[in-house]
């Protein structure tokens, strides 16, 4: 065996290893400027280019994910557009306040995010992603089930900070954390309680009120502490004989309930006025007409508490600040309380037959002075066209509950005068199925595919609601919609998976530039003003091939299950934030789901 080759000895000096010089492009431009420089040359870049950028190198990356870049990008794309419609603004041009600065641009409801009330920056990069992600209709799809087995057509839900609140006859109140998909709460209701209402307050941080309405006439509020994970109930009012409670809205200190029997009532929790010895009674000593109703003797004559919760968990016994009885009604209904600085104002959107064109919608309100607690008076007003209406006047078909909702022909004229006339003349609508208030807009939905937005004026002096615009797109029944007062709102079909997201700020489907989207409908293009988002596609193949054995068969009998619990099942109820849209569906094999759509 030949001989190994000796060690070489520790002494000799070690030879350096050789390395391959580096290079630089010539063409390389780039690598010797300052980063200060090269933010500047991607701050004029368009997005697709930027984000090309990304990948060519680390120092690229971090420098086109730099914070004033996207939200130059954010500011032009999503607030800019919005800030030109303002009434009043004829030079765009000459306005400084309407280019991107970081201190005099104007964000209108969206300074939130410039300024954060945590301290905390803003992610732009990822919040243009957001609203972009939603503009397209793109999210992933999950879904989260709260119920096996026997179905409860009586479930709540509702959506604040993130949290999925249900109410139901069985399982009670129950909180759902939608980022970790998980239950974090649940505490069950009394054997007799029936659920028919929920409301959620959200005004505080650290914790969520939660009313809920029930069917023998009481009604209770609750607080989710969202970090303890544990409901705290704060207070329940007793039964009552006026009837079962249809609606029920709450935003400490105050909590607004109508029955079935169209019995409205607001309440205050704030501590009674010393003047006040004995505290308010049920709603049974507040009855009034439709014209503006009556303060009870036990109501409040100096100024309430502040708006501020009080340290300890149970809440005192409420005040009975109104009460009246409605007679022109009918439901569907919604509820809302909103404050000015002076003035609490508690209203109640309904719906109304027209007996000659369909349902309309109606609105009244309560006005009570913050500084006295006492009302000052209720006013309502309704959609009706004004001046007389001839029971011999054709009336336009209404778009036919099967196939697409896309405005036919012989609506042409009717939308073509809602648009373009001073004193339209409304599409006969169907009942309203469901009804969504958020001021200035009533958003209602219908069994024939459509939508109806009323645009809502309140002033001082004057209350009045536009005549109503149809929102057309729905290839079925549209089952529920949501609208907030941004006009941002989003609608589901009560079969298949369709859902949509609509831009509807200020009524602009009502503005003269529609006429010439509309005849757009009309030759197949579609009108641009919804985003349809679908969910997951679970594609099912129908054949069987002869060599797929028994394993096959039983996987595609798993996916005929599945695709046919899919078309089975039903959409009850729709709910958004900024980040995600949940869906309520109910299958008829007794299985009731949240699907969550998360735009992140």
């Amino acid at each position: 065996m030949a001989p190994k080759r000796r060690r070489s000895s520790t002494a000799e000096q070690d030879v350096s290893i050789a390395k391959r010089t580096r290079t630089r492009d010539p063409n390389d431009h780039l690598s010797s400027l300052s980063d200060e420089l090269l933010i500047r040359i991607l701050h004029l870049l368009p997005i697709t280019t930027l984000l090309q950028c990304q990948l060519l190198s680390h120092r690229l990356y971090r420098l086109s994910s730099d914070a004033q870049i996207w939200k130059n990008l954010y500011y032009n794309r999503f607030v800019l557009p919005r800030a030109l419609r303002i009434p009043g603004i004829r030079h765009p041009s000459k306005r400084e306040d309407l280019h991107f600065s970081s201190r005099k641009s104007k964000w209108l409801d969206e300074a939130s995010l410039v300024e954060r009330k945590d301290g905390g920056k803003t992610n732009w990069k990822r919040q243009y992603k957001l609203r972009h992600n939603w503009s397209i209709g793109a999210c992933e799809v999950q879904e989260i089930r709260v119920k096996d087995g026997r179905l409860n057509p009586g479930m709540l839900v509702k959506l604040a900070e993130g949290v999925v609140v249900t109410a139901d006859r069985e399982d009670g109140l129950r909180a759902w954390n939608l980022k970790g998909k998980g239950l974090i709460a649940r505490m069950g209701l009394g054997e007799e309680d029936v659920p028919t209402c929920l409301a959620v307050d959200e005004q505080e941080s650290d914790w969520l009120g939660i009313a809920v309405g029930f069917d023998d006439g009481g009604w209770g509020i609750w607080k989710l502490d969202v970090a303890g994970k544990v409901f705290v109930n704060a207070y329940r009012h007793p039964a009552s004989n006026n009837g079962t409670l249809g609606a029920v809205a709450y935003g400490f200190p105050y909590a607004l309930t109508i029955t079935e029997g169209q019995l409205l009532s607001l309440y205050s929790f704030a501590p009674a006025p010393l003047s006040d010895e004995t505290p308010a009674e049920d709603e049974d000593d507040g009855e009034g007409g439709e014209q503006p109703a009556t303060m009870s003797g036990e109501q409040a004559t100096s100024a309430p508490a502040p708006n501020v919760p009080p340290q300890n968990d149970k809440l005192p016994q409420p005040r009975l600040l109104a009460s009246l009885k409605s007679h022109t009604s009918w439901p569907p209904l919604s509820l809302s309380i909103r404050t000015t600085p002076n003035t609490l104002i508690a209203s109640i959107a309904y719906s109304l037959p027209t007996y000659l064109s369909g349902y309309t919608v109606g609105l009244q309100e309560l006005h009570l002075s913050l500084p006295t607690g006492l009302m000052t008076f209720s006013r309502l007003t309704s959609a009706l066209p004004q001046g007389f209406s001839s029971i011999l006047s054709s009336s336009p078909p209404s778009p036919s509950r099967s196939g697409s909702s896309t405005p036919t022909n012989s609506a042409l004229s009717a939308w073509n005068g809602v648009v373009g006339t001073s004193s339209p003349r409304a599409i006969e609508n169907t009942r309203p199925t469901t009804l969504s208030y958020s001021h200035p807009y009533i958003l209602a939905t219908h069994p024939d595919n459509t939508l109806t937005l009323y645009l809502c004026t309140s002033t001082s002096t004057n209350l009045s609601i536009s005549p109503g615009t149809k929102l057309w797109g729905h290839t079925s029944e549209v089952s529920a919609a949501e609208i907030t007062p941004r006009g941002k709102a989003v609608s589901v079909s009560l079969r298949g998976e369709e859902l949509r997201v609509w831009e509807l700020e200020g009524g602009r489907v009502a503005s003269a530039s529609t006429s010439s989207r509309f005849k757009s409908v009309i030759s197949g293009k579609g009108l641009e003003k919804s985003v349809i988002v679908r969910g997951s596609n679970r594609e099912f193949e129908g054949e069987l091939d002869a060599d797929e054995g028994d394993e096959g068969r039983r996987k595609k009998s798993r996916e005929l299950e599945r695709y046919e619990e899919e078309v089975e099942a039903s959409k009850r109820w729709v709910g958004f934030d900024d980040e995600m849209v949940i869906v309520l569906k109910e299958s008829g094999r007794g299985t009731q789901a949240l699907m969550v759509y998360d735009f992140t």
